[in-house]
């Protein structure tokens, strides 16, 4: 017992300065990072941004914890966000210190921003809660509506290192003329690791959640219907998927559908249920080929169809994949099952 006592790994939260919000932008050579941590000042705890320069991320850690008085500590890091000019220029080197260390955050959420990182850090300066947990809830927040992807630092990897899938990571902008609420732009596409430079919008990223089918997201939907509103959730998602050849994949899925928001008294009747179901097939088809349509024209495949190609033929699965996806013939069919009206009388 006694050769038991004591914690050889002890780590005081008094002996560090503990960062819940990194941002890092530039190229090597011209790097600059950005840490920011809660500080004790006259009584109140306000949030402090730290600024450094380097050569590299590692670098500009080192001569960021120059500038403070206890060692910086990322084990509580929320939100890592990345400029867009860092990310065309590839993901995987820059996120390499990040996984090296065993005390950081491996959960911390990757964020693509527009603009200078600097206007975001300084923005959360303004908030009440911890900097990087804000951002952090506001990416949960739109996990649970399937408008962006589940993609911390590392479930980023599995997919930063794989030939057979393609990164999307969720995009923000800051368009209020001050400078201090950031919003969601949508979710920006990467191709072979690197920003394509251009951003599925919130309406088409929760299609491409549909694509996904990540188990446990809503997503909801609104729409016009004989000139009246409709609004409807998409509760579950199953889908099928197979080559039909080396050039055609075929996309089947089947969706439990609870309708939110849609003012017809025939909805207790089968044939006009039927009729409704066969509506949101032909949108949500539409809808869903024009979020594929972009995927192949940047080369980007979200959805992994090169994994499941390698899993199912992987004698067809070739190192030219990205060029194959770009001209797959990708035929998709929805189909929809109405399981609660929403009616009140």
């Amino acid at each position: 017992m006694l050769l038991l006592a004591g914690c050889w790994d002890e780590r005081l939260y008094k002996d560090h300065t503990v960062v819940s919000l990194v941002g890092i932008e530039g190229t090597y050579g011209e790097m600059k990072s950005y840490f920011a941590y809660p500080e004790l000042q006259s009584g109140n705890s306000e949030i402090t941004i730290i600024e450094a320069n380097g050569i590299d991320v590692r670098d500009t850690r080192l001569n960021a914890d120059l500038k403070v008085e206890q060692a910086m500590d990322l084990s509580m890091m929320s939100t890592i966000l990345i400029s867009e000019t860092t990310a065309k220029d590839g993901l995987n080197k820059y996120l390499n210190v990040f996984y090296r260390d065993p005390t950081n955050s491996i959960t911390a959420f990757l964020v693509l921003v527009e603009g200078n990182v600097k206007d975001y850090m300084e923005a959360s300066k303004s908030w009440t809660t911890e900097a990087g947990e804000y951002f952090a809830r506001f990416i949960r927040s739109k996990e649970e509506v399937s408008i962006v992807p589940n993609r911390t630092i590392q479930t980023a990897a599995a997919i930063l290192y794989s030939d057979g899938m393609d990164l999307v990571l969720p995009y923000m902008v800051l368009k209020d003329k001050d400078k201090k609420r950031p919003e969601l732009g949508g979710v920006g596409l990467f191709s072979k690791g690197k920003y394509t430079g251009r951003v599925l919008k919130p309406e088409q990223s929760r299609f491409l959640g549909l694509l996904l089918q990540e188990r446990g997201r809503k997503i909801k939907y609104s729409t016009l219907y004989n000139e009246r509103p409709l609004s409807f959730t998409i509760l579950d998602v199953n889908r099928k998927w197979k080559f039909e050849s080396p050039n055609t994949m075929k996309m089947d899925y089947e969706l439990e559908v609870e309708l939110e928001e849609f003012s017809d008294v025939g909805l207790r009747d089968v044939n006009k249920i039927s009729e409704l179901e066969n509506f949101i097939n032909k949108k949500i088809t539409d809808e869903v080929n024009e979020v594929i349509e972009i995927l192949q024209d940047e080369k980007c495949d979200a959805l992994g169809l090169g994994n499941f190609l390698r899993v199912k033929n992987p004698q067809m699965f070739d190192d030219n994949w990205h060029e194959t996806f770009a001209n797959l013939e990708i035929q998709v069919d929805i189909k929809s099952e109405i399981l609660k009206t929403g009616l009140i009388h």
